[in-house]
């Protein structure tokens, strides 16, 4: 009887501590097409540019982890071109987790090089972001992405789980949103440069209070 009880109450205190979703309704999710504008600051949509395909079995992932995904390319005066993706997930337990670039473009026959930790500067805060160069060939695509989880901006594995089991000893699973820019060049410290004048300008053509659901608790004074 004595270990009927104490099973029974192991299984009642596992559930108990089990992290519950926050339920997300679909009317309250981010409607990214509306809050990304199509045009800020010189630069515009350019809709020449046709995406590469991605693998029917990276697609059949990226849709079981994802509720959004926005993907776009924008052009400058000067004919630049970034591509901007974002993937927004209402649901980020371990089976549900943001995918980092440097795993899709590795699953995409990309080589992966150069992965490190960097800071942007985004108004006068400080925003936690990867940098990756991701080459196909002669394809040669310096990127920039950042993840966040609930309230946190973070990159990489580390602060993601980090992030992830912080909120779960709360009992919560976070929303969690990745953002990600690149631009094919072969000047790295170019092309870096000229994505952070992006984001920051991108940044400023979203209104106030839509700008947390890219930059969770992180201030952005323009």
């Amino acid at each position: 009887m004595l270990a009927a009880g104490l099973m029974t109450g192991a299984a009642v205190a596992g559930e108990l501590l089990q992290p519950k979703p926050t339920i997300t309704r679909p009317d309250q999710m981010p409607d990214l097409d509306r809050i990304i504008p199509q045009a800020f600051e010189g630069w515009t949509l350019d809709r020449s540019i046709v995406p590469l395909e991605v693998a029917a079995d990276v697609a059949n992932t990226l849709n079981a982890i994802y509720d959004k995904i926005l993907s776009r390319t924008y052009v400058n005066r000067a004919g630049e071109r970034i591509m901007l993706s974002l993937a927004y997930g209402a649901n980020q337990s371990r089976a549900l987790q943001l995918h980092k670039p440097e795993v899709c473009y590795a699953a995409q026959g990309f080589r992966v090089s150069q992965l490190h930790p960097d800071v942007m500067h985004v108004g006068d805060s400080s925003l936690p972001v990867m940098r990756l160069i991701g080459q196909l060939g002669s394809r040669v695509e310096p990127i920039t992405y950042w993840m966040r989880i609930g309230d946190d901006v973070v990159r990489g594995w580390f602060e993601q789980n980090r992030a992830r089991l912080a909120y779960g000893l709360n009992g919560k699973i976070p929303d969690g949103l990745l953002f990600r820019v690149s631009m094919i060049s072969g000047d790295t410290s170019a092309a870096y440069q000229l994505q952070d004048i992006f984001v920051n300008a991108l940044l400023r053509g979203i209104p106030k209070q839509h700008r947390s659901v890219l930059l969770g608790s992180v201030a952005f004074n323009a």
